[in-house]
């Protein structure tokens, strides 16, 4: 009998989101066409450009036009996330792979008016690792930090044989240490102000 495991779970669902966003972003861009023509068509026609609704018609085109931005954004993150399921291991970016977890919370963030500042350091080196556990590890500790209004600090950077995201305010991550899902990725707490996550190098 075949067995299955937790990564050909989370191969299926990366599988779906990766195809129902590719999908979502095709939509989006013949709607993006539809606006942009619909724009051309009264500023390039005496007779549409001068209606008196002829501005409101074009201030709702703007609108559309910046929703379907950022609703391109969204689905190109979602989209990502959903290729990091692809396969157990792989060359992964650390900061890329933060930033998408951020994309992706954001809604969340905001409603709760939480600011994020990053600081990603340029030579982060890639390593080769599970990008999901990453991201879940990221999700968890940001989520567990995000209190109404708060200023969160995420910063990137290297050691002789780790990479690390430090993200402040830290709390106590007890929960997290003795994981052996998250292995060899660890999360500690320093001085319970600042969480470390910690990536080995090999």
């Amino acid at each position: 009998m075949t067995q299955f495991s937790p990564d050909d779970h989370l191969a299926f669902i990366g599988k779906i989101l990766s195809l129902y966003t590719h999908e979502q972003k095709n939509h989006l861009a013949i709607i993006n066409e539809s606006a942009g023509l619909l724009g051309d068509m009264i500023e390039f026609s005496e007779t549409l450009k001068s209606l008196p609704e002829t501005g409101q018609i074009l201030d709702i085109i703007k609108s559309i036009d910046a929703q379907i931005k950022r609703s391109s954004e969204m689905a190109k993150a979602l989209n990502s996330f959903g290729h990091r399921m692809d396969t157990a291991l792989c060359l992964l970016s650390v900061n890329d792979c933060v930033k998408e977890v951020l994309a992706l919370l954001h809604r969340a963030l905001a409603q709760k008016r939480i600011t994020i500042e990053g600081d990603y350091a340029a030579d982060m080196a890639a390593i080769t690792g599970s990008p999901s556990t990453l991201q879940l590890l990221v999700f968890k500790a940001v989520t567990r930090v995000a209190e109404e209004n708060a200023h969160i600090n995420i910063k990137t950077f290297n050691t002789d044989d780790s990479a690390i995201i430090s993200i402040t305010p830290g709390i106590p991550v007890d929960f997290m240490e003795d994981s052996d899902y998250f292995k060899p990725m660890r999360a500690v707490t320093i001085n319970g102000r600042e969480i470390n996550i910690i990536i080995p190098l090999k």
